[in-house]
């Protein structure tokens, strides 16, 4: 997987040139075919090509990519913030103005195709907690306008770990409060709930939708999409489980195609991508916003001087 300033290799998937022509239309206000694929010549005849030559494959490869962007067009809808050209070989800025959602979709791009182990603050701001917070917030549109969600993000080894579950027990009404039945050291805790989300009844009795989630950004986490059990989360760190089984949800800043879609999702739970946070993020809150705002803004322009320095 390729992150930025680079350019994806010549085995990369359709997902990831499309990421990088979306960054280029981006960063240069539009791109063209011809642009890019003095970008995208890498491919060399001793790849998998097979003697190939390199000038008719890498179109096949950008016109894959395309079809990918087509695709996210579609699952986004107006919160997609580039459009293709009428014959189909170069992409623009979208032409219906900015929006929420466009900035949102561009916060996704970067945290996903940057390194965010080593570059996630920008602006002072940390995008992977920011990921955390932008998930609560669009699954609880998802789940409606009655739903509630908590970010509940910790590691381990976080010594508040008992003080946050007694916390969520008390928003969701169930669980009752923290229990360790097997007075596990801190290390073994399970730290991979990062969101919840859950629509209360006014009653507030136990017996209610309440859904966990896992929230990654970058492009390394297959091995992770089944560490989150909630059945035993709750078994292991509640006093009483909860009535009816939390729901398993996994987050990712990543844009997944089509042909990896039903293997991640039969691993992962509820999935959300790219394409369909964005569709849910109708009300994002002010603060939220403004900080997806700010660190895009920081990290699009670091990426731009770095370019500007290797040229």
């Amino acid at each position: 997987m390729f992150k930025l300033p680079g350019v994806p290799s010549s085995r990369a998937h359709a997902h990831e040139v499309a990421d990088y022509v979306e960054w280029v239309c981006w960063r240069d206000n539009g791109t063209s075919m011809t642009a890019l694929l003095q970008d995208l010549g890498r491919i060399e005849e001793n790849d998998y090509t097979d003697g190939v030559p390199e000038e008719e494959i890498a179109p096949v490869i950008f016109g894959e990519a395309l079809i990918e962007i087509e695709r996210r067009g579609a699952a986004c809808g107006d919160g997609y913030p580039f459009a293709l050209g009428r014959r189909g070989y170069a992409l623009y800025p979208s032409e219906r103005g900015e929006s929420n959602k466009h900035i949102i979709y561009r916060y996704l791009l970067l945290a996903t195709r940057l390194n965010m182990s080593d570059n996630r603050s920008h602006a002072g701001i940390d995008g992977a907690a920011l990921f955390e917070q932008l998930a609560a917030e669009a699954t609880r549109s998802y789940f409606g306008s009655r739903s509630e969600s908590h970010v509940f993000g910790t590691s381990s080894l976080d010594s508040n770990f008992p003080e946050k579950v007694d916390a969520l027990c008390q928003q969701i009404r169930e669980g009752v409060r923290f229990e360790d039945k097997n007075q596990s050291p801190p290390r073994e805790r399970d730290g991979k709930l990062d969101v919840v989300v859950w629509t209360p009844f006014p009653d507030d009795m136990p017996g209610k939708l309440i859904a966990f989630g896992q929230c990654k950004t970058g492009t390394e986490y297959k091995d992770e999409l089944t560490h989150l059990q909630p059945d035993s989360f709750c078994r292991k760190w509640f006093y009483s489980s909860p009535v009816l089984t939390p729901l398993r949800m996994f987050l990712v800043a990543e844009a997944l195609p089509q042909d990896y879609w039903y293997s991640i999702a039969s691993d992962a739970g509820l999935l959300f991508d790219r394409c369909r946070l964005v569709e849910c993020c109708d009300d994002l809150s002010p603060n939220v916003l403004a900080n997806v705002e700010a660190w895009t803004e920081a990290a699009a322009a670091s990426l731009r001087l770095d370019a500007q320095q290797r040229n």
